[in-house]
Order: structure tokens, then C-alpha cells, then sequence
């Protein structure tokens, strides 16, 4: 987290989400204002969004975060946070397709598959949940959700 404090934006935005898992949401909050004042419009779009599922607004996340992708659809953390928005208003399609189009972006990032992985399990697509989460294991061997999605995949296979 503290490496990434003057790093490129996708640096900011993964130690956010690590702030956010710690509960560190004042600390991601400034980091989220940091990213906020990046000179990409995609980027501020994406920092909006986070702050706005901080702050418990399901509804502006979504909607800023379908902002984000439209001004830069090239960018895979902008589909994950469009997917974590949407995961969080309960819309598992639409969650699962951000996550699917940041995997399709960027095919290494873990936690995009972790969280495609929960949201075909929501749909009760379990190859694809099993896919996902052979993925994420694969890539992030010591996450701390491994021993859940283990339990997960031995229910499913």
C-alpha cells in the first residue's frame, strides 16, 4: 500500500482496494481524493465511483462507474469497479460483466477473477465459478479467501 502512494493510477487504485479490505476506508478515502485529481477522465470517473460504494450509494457507484467505462473502455479497473458496483446493487449480470471484460483486459488480474467467480455462483453458473476460482488460486496462491473458495470448489465439482 505505501509503495503504491506515488504510483501510476492503477498502483493508487489496487492499494485502495487493499485499504478497503484492511477497513481502512479513511486511509482509502485519501487515496480515492489522490486518484480523483489524476489528469485521465477515466480515472477520476473510476475514483468517483469507488468513494461513492464507500459512502454506501450503490446507485451513484453503478452510474459513475458506467461513466468510467464509457470514457475509457480500455481500461480494466474501470470494468472491475463497474463490477464491484454493480455486485454490491445485487445486479450479478451485470457484475459479471465488468469482471469478465477487465479478466478479458487484463487476463492476470486475481481478484477480477475471485469476484467473476462469486457472481457466476450467483447466477448458478458453477463451471464458470469453478473457471474463475481455478484462476484465482492459480494466480493468487496465499489470498487470504483461499480456504473459502476451496470450500466453494469442493462443494461445486
Amino acid at each position: 500500500v505505501d509503495a503504491a502512494r506515488d504510483g501510476d493510477p492503477a498502483s493508487t487504485y489496487l492499494a485502495v482496494q487493499s485499504l478497503i479490505k484492511l477497513n481502512q476506508n479513511d486511509r482509502a478515502a485519501a487515496e480515492l481524493t489522490r486518484l480523483r485529481a489524476s489528469d485521465q477522465p477515466g480515472w477520476r470517473l473510476v475514483a468517483e465511483s469507488a468513494e461513492a460504494l464507500l459512502a454506501n450509494d450503490g446507485g451513484r457507484a453503478v452510474e459513475v462507474g458506467r461513466r468510467a467505462v464509457e470514457a475509457d473502455g480500455n481500461n480494466p479497473f474501470a470494468h472491475y469497479q463497474l463490477g464491484l458496483s454493480a455486485g454490491r446493487a445485487n445486479d450479478w449480470s451485470a457484475a459479471m460483466g465488468g469482471f469478465t471484460r477487465a479478466i478479458e483486459l487484463k487476463p492476470d488480474f486475481a481478484y477480477a477473477h475471485y469476484y467473476a467467480g462469486l457472481s457466476y455462483q450467483r447466477l448458478r453458473q458453477l463451471s464458470k465459478t469453478a473457471e474463475h476460482f481455478d484462476a484465482f488460486l492459480r494466480l493468487a496462491p496465499d489470498a487470504p479467501e483461499r480456504s473459502a473458495v476451496l470450500a466453494i470448489l469442493r462443494t461445486i465439482k
